[in-house]
Order: C-alpha cells, then structure tokens, then sequence
C-alpha cells in the first residue's frame, strides 16, 4: 500500500504516490493475520469445541467486521485520482475470484460424496451462488452451504460495485463532514440491529424457520455495507490530514474493553447465538480506531511487530487461509465425531474436551502450510497475470505532487504502482 496523504484544503481526490514501506503501511498486513486467526477461533468453537472457551472464542467472528472496515480503509487509502471503474473492478476480480473458486470447489467436492439423498443439487446450487458471488443475497444460501465463510465476499462484490462512487464523493468531503458521518454510520448499524431484535425478539432456543428476514438482516450485502463505509470516511478524513490523538496502545485497550464488556454480557439471550448478536456493532467502530492508529505509526515511521516479515507474510497468506480453514476443521472434525455435514455441528453440538486443543492445532497448522503454498504457486501468479490483463491503471493518470504521508515534501508518482497493488489488504 503506497499513499500520501492529502492535504487539508484539497478539493479533489488526489493520485497517491508510490513510495517506501512508510506509505504502505504493511501492519495493516499483519493485522490481517490476526483477525483471520480470530475467525478460525470462532470456528473452532463450533467444530473442536473446548471446555468453558465458547464465550471468548465466538469474539472472533467479529474478524469479518474487522475486513471489511480494513477493505474500505485500504481501498480508499490507495485510490488515484481518475481511476476508473472497470480497471478497478478487474483489480478486485483478480484479487478475490481466484482464490474464492478454489475456496468454493474444494469443500464442494469433499463433501458431495457424504450428502444426503436430494441434498447434493442444492449444495450446488449453494455453491454456484458463492462462486457468481451473489450469495449474500439469498437468505437460505449462507448458514447452509459447505464452506460457511464466503458469504462475506458476495458482501465484499457489492461493496466494490459501490466503491469507484462512493470514493469520489468521500474525498471531496470536509474533515467535518466526514467525522459527522462516521457517526451515523455507525448509528445505521445500531438502527439495524434494534429493528432486527424488535421485529425478531431473542430467544432461546432460536427459532430456524421463519427468518429469512434476520438472516438476510446480519448478513446481507445492505446489513454489513457501514462497516465498509466506516473504513471509507477514516482513510479519507486521514488523507485529507487529520490525525487521530490516540496511540496504538490506547486503540487496543478500547478494543479489549470492548471485548470484555461483550464477555461480561455473555449469559445475555441476544448473545448466546451469533443471530441476534450486535457484535458488528460493538466492534466495528473500535476497529476502525485501531486501523487508523496503526496506519499513523507506519506513516511516521514506527516500528512495529505486526511489519516484521513473519506477520507480513501471515497477512499475505491470510486470505487463502480465511476461505480454506473452515474446511480443514470440518474434515478433522468430521471424524473426531462421525458427523456428515456441516449442518449437524450447528443443529448438535458436539462435545467439549481438551482432547479437541490438539486437532484445533492441528488444522491450524495444516491451515497456514496450505495457505501459503496456494498464495505462492497459484493465488499470487495469477492475480498478477489478470491485473496486467484487466486492472492495469491508467498511465495517463499525473503525478500528485502532494505531500507524501512520512516527510511533507512533494514528491512524484512512480511507476511501481501496479507491483505494489498486488500487496495491497
């Protein structure tokens, strides 16, 4: 990621600079591997379930709301001023479809074979729907399908469509401006929740027929597009100049206290099942401190333990690793319990033990090794074959000039700016 910062009287998106590891604040690369571990977590919770450890492991759901504030801070922190649209969806389509039809393919064709009579059409169905990416949008698509994770990339497809839009309007926008909406972004998504619960009270147990309107409310594409927004107006009140006074090690204390605070609230109904639960909504705005906090300290040049090589690396290898740990867990899990399908270990939980640690461990294990071959030897090569083929930039765009985000002194725009984009969150 390779920004400058945008100066507080600009009118106009500016083109970013592509400059040093400064600009391209790779702990956000890092921070990327912790939240994807916080979802394998979370899945673990279900799958290798441990003794007392479901209240602290189902928090790291919140990874998905994590991604997509990160997705819209990333993506607005790297816009250039006149890229157009259909260079930019090539670039996302070459980041995220690759990867997500491997994602989709592969539990599909593991777990065929094991489905009931008449169960293996829709699995399918399910399965097409991830793959078009219009997943999300089709309520009894998303808990069902065999690999529970990529509904959040038909959420990510609508957030770009929206995104070459949304982005120029964004960065025209006043610091004020943007503040006063960052608040009532995150206002949508308290309106959201306090509907859903008025119109779907919490109970226990939950009721599984009968609402398709709260599911599509958590995870459509329209239920999760503030949090996307959310990372949207932070990186673009940070480019227009505006500094945050909160250190990194004050971002995180909220956040933990944000976490506690959902702990102590654990026996709570609304949060004893992940469908009427307003983690989103507790977490979304404190993670967007955070991000910002971490993109400050790179752009003044701090040093960090999430930029070391290992973290960047885990950052890199955390996307492959997000849409494939679900099924590395079934497939241990599966045996461990003689279970079928994905479908059982929701409706029956599976017992809890700490026999469970070590299979946990072990998927973990067999998660990265995987991760990182595909990133190496198929999700990187061909994402930057499709990026010259479909995403290039337009060369035509000029220099910025502006201040870079480290010294304050213009500078001009190099020409790494298509080799670095592939590293980009």
């Amino acid at each position: 990621m390779n920004p400058s910062a945008q100066t507080r009287n600009s009118q106009s998106p500016t083109a970013l600079a592509s400059g040093g590891t400064t600009d391209r604040l790779p702990s956000l690369t890092g921070l990327r591997w912790i939240a994807a571990l916080a979802v394998f977590l979370n899945h673990v919770a279900t799958l290798l379930p441990l003794p007392d450890a479901r209240p602290v492991l189902i928090l790291g759901s919140s990874g998905v709301t994590f991604f997509f504030v990160l997705s819209g801070f990333v993506l607005t922190w790297t816009y250039t001023a006149g890229d157009r649209a259909v260079p930019f969806y090539g670039r996302r389509f070459a980041r995220v479809w690759p990867m997500l039809l491997v994602g989709v393919l592969v539990p599909l064709f593991l777990q065929l074979p094991d489905a009931a009579p008449g169960q293996g059409h829709d699995l399918e169905l399910m399965a097409l729907s991830a793959v078009l990416l219009y997943q999300a949008w089709v309520p009894g698509h998303i808990l069902g399908s065999t690999n529970p994770v990529t509904w959040s990339l038909a959420c990510e497809a609508f957030f770009y469509a929206l995104f070459p839009f949304v982005v120029r309007f964004a960065v025209r926008r006043s610091v004020r401006w943007l503040g006063g909406a960052a608040v009532g972004l995150v206002l949508v998504g308290w309106g959201i929740k306090l509907w859903l619960w008025d119109a779907y009270p919490p109970q226990i147990p939950p009721a599984f027929t009968g609402v398709d309107g709260l599911i599509f409310g958590i995870y459509s594409p329209i239920a999760r597009v503030w949090e996307f927004l959310l990372g949207v107006v932070a990186a673009a009140a940070l480019r227009k100049g505006w500094r945050l006074p909160l250190s990194v090690a004050s971002a995180t204390a909220l956040l933990a206290g944000g976490f506690l605070a959902l702990w102590v609230l654990r026996f709570e109904t609304w949060r004893l099942f992940t469908i009427y639960d307003a983690l989103p909504q507790f977490t979304a705005p404190l993670f967007a401190l955070l991000v910002v906090t971490v993109a400050q300290r790179d752009m003044a040049g701090g040093g960090s333990w999430l930029k070391t090589k290992p973290m960047v690396a885990l950052g890199e290898w955390s996307y492959a690793f997000y849409l494939l740990h679900f099924t590395v867990l079934f497939e241990i899990a599966s045996v461990v319990f003689d279970r079928k399908s994905v479908m059982e270990f929701y409706m029956r939980p599976a017992a809890a033990s700490w026999s469970n640690a070590g299979y946990a461990a072990l998927a973990l294990v067999i998660s990265v090794a995987i991760a990182a071959l595909l990133y190496q030897f198929y999700e990187r090569p061909v994402e930057r074959r499709l990026r010259l083929r479909i995403g290039r930039r337009d060369p035509r765009i000029p220099a910025s000039g502006l201040p870079s985000a480290a010294s304050g002194k213009p500078r001009a725009e190099s020409g790494d700016g298509a080799k670095n984009e592939v590293r980009q969150a």
